[in-house]
């Protein structure tokens, strides 16, 4: 294009705003860039010149002008940026090395050649407001130009580079909106994103010639380059036609390319011109190792082609193998849904950015590292959506998030029913779904829904219409996406397609290359309904009401109560006993309850039959559960009794030796607020049948808890049957984190074989004993928290006792690789008259004696290298990480008080973590004292002691002594199901 047309262009826009603000008050400023940058990629630096023209078409006269200056999010810890990602308790960025940081400078802005004046906001280093030599009348434009340099970050958020790839956004000053509520200038947010003026871009970019570069709009004279990239695009669709194990070598070749180097000392470069119109951003992308894929659309409604284009590294290679074909289809479906895609290209490069999964700007988006094809294709064809909503449609992003995120997600779950079916399986894992046939029937709108709704009920929920930096947590801000997505697929299914369409198409023929607000959006539903539809427009975006629809059948009628707090419309339908369908029909929302005559022969009523109402709970939405059987797991089905089954091979323990045998549960899943299960094993060395049976039921707002549940178990394994009933619950208010308190209360009742344990640690019999421990924790950011608590165990059958602890923590992170862990434990009898020994205080670590700790393998006297004490540690007590013996080597318990110190050390340089401990028993003279190494392997951690004051040899001379000390605990704290059984 060239600068004429781009005036024509501004000439159209202005003429557009003054006929579509004949009847309103709305205006809408323009901005024309060009700007010439070097990248120097030895620095990982930009030398840039930026001259624009900003054009004033407010019925205002303008004094200054707002700017950002978003590579400055990255200068220091006191960015909004920073403290953002510290209030999320993320802290990569808070530990960076000032060298891996990001700034902007160099900057010396001008009008008509002479300096201005400018300053820094007053809370915010990446805004500036520069101040007009002359007041800017309505309709009237001005020239600002200055030179500015960017010190490339390492990827942190969206702007920077990883080694030598380089993810060039939010880069360039730029001025912040000015509409009819105002100014607009804000900082850059991870969480929460942009709203910027529309314009005409000239960007010239100079970089090494090797660089793969694909960016916003067309390249301007730009055949040589383009002649390039079909090249590569060549080389590119070859290297994918090899047969597999050929492509797998090629790929592995590739991976280990080294780029070539210059034959002479300088580095060849070219300059690339890029223009774009309509448009409100622009981002580029470079890699010199990109693999390039080309591809076409010509849009349906018109005779123009769009050229499509990928380009990602060679690892990824085999998962972006239909990159294409993910561009194609979206461009395809969203310009069908919408309107025609308006510009030349639609780009998707590979890439590391930090915020989120991908990231749109005009034209071209980056993807980061996804694990599997659907997921990837979700996410292009998200980002890709982002042309229509938040690049065509430029809503105000920042404090409307829905606007953008929630009706592209809407517009996500429309493309997948489209192409795949509403049945369609996602596949997040392709092992585990493909392969295993575990989780194969998982739906696209299955993780919305029960995101949101999990949400939904905890009383965390924070309303949609929440400016992103106001939200206190990132959850919340997700909901945005889901809830939104949700909503309007099912206003859709209220509404029918076809008027969800003509709504949807109209708001944007007339909104396209403008800034709509959320009443700008309402106003096509209210131009186009009669449908009362404040649960949505209302209740969605401004409250945190819930769906809670239930339906019985009582007298041949079919009674249809509310138990939620908003009332959307509804849709039931009624069954036959073969469950054929007779009839369905739509009732307004309503209050209370109401009764609707069924159909002759209607042997069930179904409230919501196609599962579109976001409602939270699905288990009262029909009158009959036929029993149903599933592998493993799942989309749960609501409408029936679900029970999942699976073979159980995991459980081994030295006195029932392996014992196989069948686990079934049904609930436990989301959706479900309680959950029964089941493990039934054979023992083969007894002769006997093992296994547990578990209820646990949730609740929430109840007691005087934010949530909490109740729990029994009936178990028989490692030689104790038994069972346990126990309530617990949180406290904390609503949304926030912390402070939290917890308290449990349990029953235990043990009946433990004589030759299932070893004496020394354990008495056999009968023991029923109760349990009370509450806990509070603040954890106010994500360098420090503190956590105290007591814990009070009496005996009632098998030895009268009462034992009381207390404990106190705290962790504190001071650099990147200096974290301490401090722990206090003081512990002793009221009543130690008759304390059966499992239940004394054993000072390195305890025994288990509830059996609560399915990783412990042997309780037996046999193989003592393995058993509980000996080798696998149990955190619990005084936790000495050394082993301590008596005379009698037994191991060292007391019925005194006792109080021990813990310290777990993080430092540079030493692998794993250092560890020390001091123990007291008050009526024993001696201290004990030890430290070390442990490692931590996933769930697996290696205690290493180094020093043990109680020992006669109290250090290694030799690798037995190490054999002979060391220790392993292993935690599967939150595994499955079966942990919970």
């Amino acid at each position: 294009m060239t600068k004429h047309h781009s005036l024509i262009g501004i000439f159209i826009l202005q003429l557009a705003g003054i006929v579509f603000c004949s009847d309103t008050d709305y205006f809408q400023q323009h901005v024309t860039y060009d700007i010439e940058v070097t990248l120097d990629d030895s620095l990982h630096t930009l030398n840039g010149y930026e001259k624009l023209t900003y054009t004033n078409n407010s019925p205002d006269t303008l004094d200054f002008i707002w700017f950002h200056l978003w590579p400055n999010a990255y200068k220091n810890n006191e960015t909004a940026l920073a403290k953002q990602k510290f209030r999320l308790h993320s802290t990569r960025f808070y530990f960076s090395d000032n060298g891996d940081r990001g700034f902007i400078d160099s900057l010396n802005f001008k009008i008509s050649g002479k300096d201005i004046d400018w300053k820094f906001h007053k809370d915010w280093i990446d805004v500036v407001k520069i101040f007009l030599p002359e007041p800017l009348a309505p309709g009237n434009s001005i020239m600002i130009e200055t030179p500015f340099f960017v010190k490339l970050p390492k990827i942190f958020s969206r702007l920077g580079h990883t080694g030598k790839h380089y993810e060039i956004t939010q880069w360039y000053p730029k001025p912040a909106v000015y509409d009819h509520k105002g100014w607009h200038p804000m900082p850059y947010l991870d969480m929460g994103e942009f709203y910027s003026e529309f314009g005409t871009f000239d960007v010239k970019i100079t970089l090494p010639q090797n660089y793969r570069i694909m960016a916003t709009g067309d390249l301007v004279n730009g055949e040589d380059e383009y002649r390039w990239l079909d090249s590569l695009a060549a080389e590119g669709d070859s290297l994918h036609n090899l047969e597999k194990k050929a492509f797998k070598k090629a790929l592995k070749i590739l991976k280990k390319g080294k780029e070539k180097k210059e034959s002479s000392n300088e580095t060849k470069l070219k300059t690339l011109h890029f223009h774009q119109e309509n448009v409100h951003d622009f981002a580029w992308f470079a890699d010199p190792k990109w693999i390039v894929r080309k591809g076409e659309i010509k849009l349906a409604d018109s005779t123009r082609t769009v050229m499509l284009w990928s380009m990602y590294l060679p690892k990824n290679a085999e998962q972006w193998e239909n990159s294409i074909e993910y561009l194609h289809d979206a461009t395809y479906w969203y310009s069908k849904f919408y309107g025609d895609y308006p510009y030349n290209h639609v780009t998707a490069v590979d890439g590391d950015l930090s915020a989120g999964g991908g990231m749109e700007y005009p034209n071209i988006t980056v993807i980061s590292a996804m694990p599997s094809k659907h997921i990837l294709e979700l996410v292009i064809m998200h980002e890709v959506g982002h042309n229509w909503f938040y690049g065509i449609l430029g809503s105000n992003e920042r404090d409307h998030i829905w606007m953008d995120e929630g009706l592209n997600e809407y517009a996500n779950i429309k493309y997948w029913e489209k192409k795949y079916g509403r049945e369609a399986s996602f596949i997040f894992n392709e092992f585990t779904q493909e392969k295993l046939k575990i989780g194969n029937n998982i739906t696209y709108g299955f993780q919305d829904y029960i995101g949101y709704t999990n949400r939904a009920q905890s009383s965390d929920e924070e309303p949609l219409e929440t400016s992103s930096n106001d939200y206190q947590s990132g959850y919340n801000y997700w909901l945005n996406y889901s809830k939104t997505g949700l909503y309007t697929r099912y206003l859709q299914h209220y509404l029918g397609e076809g008027k969800m369409d003509q709504i949807m198409q109209d708001y944007y023929e007339i909104w396209k290359f403008k800034h709509p607000y959320p009443e700008d959006f309402k106003y096509f539903f209210d131009k186009h309904t009669d449908n009362n539809l404040d649960w949505y427009f209302q209740d969605v975006f401004h409250e945190t009401k819930t769906v809670d629809y239930s339906v019985s059948i009582k007298n041949q009628s079919a009674v249809i109560e509310n138990f939620g707090t908003t009332s959307p419309p509804v849709e039931i339908a009624f069954y036959d006993q073969n469950d054929y369908e007779i009839n369905r029909q739509w009732i307004e929302g309503f209050s209370g309850a109401l009764t609707q005559p069924i159909p002759q022969g209607t042997k069930n009523v179904k409230i919501d039959p196609d599962n579109f109402l976001p409602d939270v709970n699905r288990l009262n939405n029909t009158t009959h559960h036929p029993l149903k059987l599933t592998f493993i797991f799942d989309e749960p089905d609501y409408s029936s009794t679900e029970i999942y089954w699976l073979p159980w091979i995991f459980d081994r323990n030295d006195y029932n030796g392996w014992t196989p045998g069948i686990m079934l549960y049904s609930g436990f899943v989301p959706g479900y607020d309680y959950g029964i299960g089941t493990k039934v094993l054979r023992d083969f060395r007894n002769d006997e049948i093992a296994g547990s049976l578990s209820y646990k039921r949730n609740f929430r707002h109840k007691l005087g808890f934010h949530s909490g549940s109740l729990i029994t178990n009936v178990a028989r394994n490692s030689g104790r049957k038994g069972y346990k009933i126990s309530l617990s619950g949180k406290m904390k208010k609503p949304i926030i984190r912390t402070p939290v308190t917890r308290i449990q209360t349990t029953l235990f009742y043990h009946d433990i074989k004589q030759d299932a344990v070893d004496p020394e640690i354990y008495e056999f019999g009968k023991f029923t004993t109760v349990h009370f421990d509450i806990n509070h924790r603040w954890n106010p950011n994500p360098l420090f928290s503190v956590s105290g608590g007591m814990h009070v165990t009496s005996g009632i059958e098998g030895g009268q006792f009462t034992k009381a602890s207390f404990r106190f923590s705290l962790y504190k992170r001071f650099t990147k690789k200096i974290k301490s862990n401090f722990r206090i434990w003081v512990g002793g009898f009221l009543d130690a008259a008759n304390v059966p020994i499992q239940y004394l205080t054993y000072l390195s670590g305890g025994v288990d004696p509830d059996f609560e700790e399915g990783s412990v393998h042997n309780r037996t006297e046999k193989n003592n290298y393995r058993k509980v004490y000996h080798r696998q540690f149990v955190a619990d007590g005084p936790n000495l990480r050394g082993l301590l013996f008596d005379a009698d080597e037994i191991p060292f318990s007391s019925n005194e008080l006792v109080w021990a110190l813990n310290i777990d050390q993080s430092l540079p340089y030493i692998p794993g973590k250092l560890f020390l401990d001091f123990a007291k028993v008050t009526e024993i003279s001696e201290n004990y004292f030890d430290f070390g190494l442990f490692y931590e392997f996933g769930p697996l951690s290696l205690i290493v002691p180094l020093y043990q004051s109680w020992d006669g040899q109290t250090t290694p001379d030799e690798l037995q002594w190490l054999t002979e000390r060391f220790r392993f605990e292993f935690s599967l704290s939150g595994f499955n199901i079966g942990s919970a059984l």
